[in-house]
C-alpha cells in the first residue's frame, strides 16, 4: 500500500498544515490496494476530519488512521512560492517532473514568454524525452575555466569561471515563501541572488528541441539578458561575451533508470563542427566508473 507525494516548498506551509501531507495542488497517488482500504472507511473519516483546512489533508487523516505514511517523491511540485520559479526549475532536483502547481501565482516560467505559452515549450522538451525534463547536468572547460549548468528542456547557466557542484546544484532564490513572500525557509537550500554582476551566471533559455534519430535530442538554448549585460561587470571575462548560443545533445533517457538509485548524469563541453564562435557544444551523457565532475 502505497500513499505518494510531496510537501510544500514553504516551511511554513507545512507548519500550518502538515509535514506528513501529501499536498493535493501538486497531487498525490495512492496505490489500488490502499485505495481498496481507503473507501471502507472513507465516508466516517471525512466527518471525523471535517475540520480540517482541504480534502488533501482529510485524505492524510484516513491514511493516518490504516497506519501508511506518506513516500516523498520529490517531482511531486505544490510550488507554494512567489516571484520567479526560475531558481527551483534551474536546479531541480534529481527525480522525474511529475506535476506543476500554482501557475496563476507566480512569474511565467520562462521570462519572455506567456504563462501559457511557456508551459507549452516546457511541454514540448517533455513530449520529446519525458524522463529527462528538468535534469541537471554539470560539466568543466578547464582550459577556458568555464562551468556550465543544464536543465534540460529549460535552461543553461554558462559562467565564465570555476563554480563547485554544491553551487550549482543550490537553487538560486528568486523566489519567495507562499504567505509572507520572504526568502525562506524552504524545505531545501537556497543560495541568495548574488549582489556582485561578475557573479551571476550567463543565462540560456530553450529556443528549440527536436529528436534526431538513433535515440538522441538535440536541444538549443538562446542567450537571455536576465538584467545582467557585460558592462555591468567591468572584470568579466570577456572571452564568453560572444557566445550566444548552446546546443545540447543526449541519448533518450531510459525511464528505468528511475528504478535504480539516482545519480546525475555528465556532461562535457565539446569543439564545435560549425566553426561558429558564439556556439558552444555540450554532450549530456551517463557517468563513467569512478567519474566525477571534481576539477583538477
Amino acid at each position: 500500500m502505497y500513499y505518494i507525494g510531496g510537501n510544500s516548498e514553504s516551511v511554513e506551509q507545512d507548519v500550518i498544515h502538515s509535514y506528513t501531507m501529501a499536498y493535493g495542488g501538486g497531487g498525490f497517488a495512492i496505490s489500488y490496494p490502499l485505495a481498496a482500504e481507503l473507501v471502507k472507511i472513507l465516508d466516517g473519516c471525512i466527518d471525523r476530519y471535517d475540520k480540517f483546512y482541504g480534502s488533501d489533508q482529510k485524505i492524510q487523516g484516513c491514511l493516518s488512521e490504516i497506519g501508511v505514511p506518506v513516500t516523498k517523491e520529490l517531482g511531486f511540485h505544490q510550488l507554494d512560492i512567489r516571484g520567479s520559479p526560475y531558481g527551483l526549475l534551474a536546479a531541480h532536483p534529481l527525480a522525474p517532473l511529475v506535476s506543476l502547481h500554482h501557475f496563476d501565482y507566480f512569474e511565467s516560467i520562462f521570462p519572455n514568454l506567456t504563462q501559457i505559452d511557456s508551459v507549452e515549450k516546457l511541454v514540448s522538451g517533455y513530449e520529446v524525452d519525458p524522463s529527462r525534463i528538468l535534469q541537471q547536468s554539470f560539466c568543466y572547460d578547464l582550459n577556458r575555466n568555464w562551468s556550465v549548468s543544464v536543465s534540460w528542456g529549460y535552461t543553461v547557466q554558462f559562467y565564465p569561471f570555476l563554480v563547485t557542484a554544491k553551487k550549482l546544484e543550490t537553487a538560486v532564490g528568486t523566489f519567495q515563501t507562499w504567505r509572507s513572500w520572504d526568502t525562506g525557509p524552504f524545505t531545501f537550500n537556497t543560495q541568495p541572488i548574488s549582489s556582485d554582476m561578475c557573479e551571476r551566471p550567463v543565462v540560456f533559455m530553450l529556443d528549440r528541441v527536436e529528436s534526431v534519430g538513433g535515440g538522441k535530442t538535440l536541444t538549443g538554448y538562446k542567450r537571455y539578458n536576465m538584467g545582467k549585460e557585460e558592462t555591468d561587470c567591468p572584470r568579466c571575462n570577456y572571452t564568453a561575451v560572444a557566445v550566444q548560443f548552446f546546443n545540447v545533445s543526449a541519448p533518450i533517457f531510459n525511464p528505468d533508470l528511475w528504478n535504480k538509485a539516482p545519480r546525475r548524469q555528465c556532461c562535457e563541453i565539446i569543439n564545435g563542427t560549425d566553426g561558429a564562435d558564439n556556439v558552444v557544444h555540450v554532450q549530456i551523457r551517463g557517468c563513467k566508473r569512478f567519474e566525477s565532475v571534481t576539477p583538477q
